[in-house]
């Protein structure tokens, strides 16, 4: 009786384990399928998003703290340090990050209008500048902008 018991527990394992194995392989097929649909809807979010962020642009104003410098990074940036924030257009309602404690642009000279040069920056200055609708920003205070968040900074 031990001898039909024991094959019988050990026939009834095995089909089980069978069963579990053919569900994983599915499983992961399904998952696949499902991983590179949400890559796909995920691509085509970004694009639709790239497109709304050139659309929607903000524009502001603000005082140069002080002079504009070089960064030691490898791009070796402008970094402009800019407070009394002042809104002209801003479809994302940003100013709250900036209104406060102002913000530091990192830019490239591509990003200066009109020939402006590192040295055509200085301290107390009014410069206007344009961002993509939502820029990239830190959390830090002041809030940093990266590079390409600048459409473009100009002379006020």
């Amino acid at each position: 009786m031990k001898k039909i018991t024991l094959a019988v527990l050990t026939i009834i394992t095995l089909i089980s384990l069978g069963a579990c194995t053919k569900n994983n392989h599915d499983s992961a097929k399904g998952s696949e399928e499902t991983s590179m649909s949400s890559k796909q809807n995920q691509v085509t979010d970004e694009t639709s998003h790239n497109v709304e962020q050139e659309q929607a642009k903000s524009v502001f104003i603000a005082t140069l703290m002080e002079d504009a410098r070089r960064n030691e990074t490898v791009d070796k940036s402008l970094r402009l340090v800019l407070n009394e924030v002042e809104v002209i257009e801003d479809p994302e309602k940003i100013i709250g990050m900036m209104k406060n404690d102002g913000v530091i642009l990192n830019v490239s000279n591509e990003q200066l209008a009109d020939g402006i040069t590192e040295n055509d920056l200085k301290k107390g200055d009014k410069i206007q500048f344009t961002l993509v609708g939502l820029p990239a920003m830190t959390m830090s205070i002041p809030p940093q902008v990266v590079g390409n968040s600048v459409v473009k900074v100009e002379k006020n």
